[in-house]
């Protein structure tokens, strides 16, 4: 299930952005995903959650967006200050 490491590498692009814009927290990301790009969105959410869950970042949320063909793309973070 590469979706896992899908929602880690999503998490690690929220860390460093978030980062860079501190003081702040992220409250939500989202993400377009391609019908061909063989993840499946329900088990991206699924994975995402899990692990968010007990961390700093929590209670991020995931917005999954439909693309089309093969997309798999960052498309934008929310940020409220801390």
């Amino acid at each position: 299930m590469h979706e896992v490491a899908v929602a880690g590498g999503i998490l690690d692009a929220v860390r460093v952005e978030t980062a860079a814009r501190e003081p702040a927290r992220a409250v939500k990301v989202g993400v377009r995903i391609g019908e061909m790009a063989g993840i499946d969105p329900e088990s991206l959410a699924f994975c995402f959650e899990a692990l968010v869950n007990g961390t700093d970042l929590e209670p991020l949320e995931l917005e999954i967006e439909r693309g089309s063909a093969d997309d798999l793309e960052f498309c934008y973070l929310e940020l409220e200050p801390i």
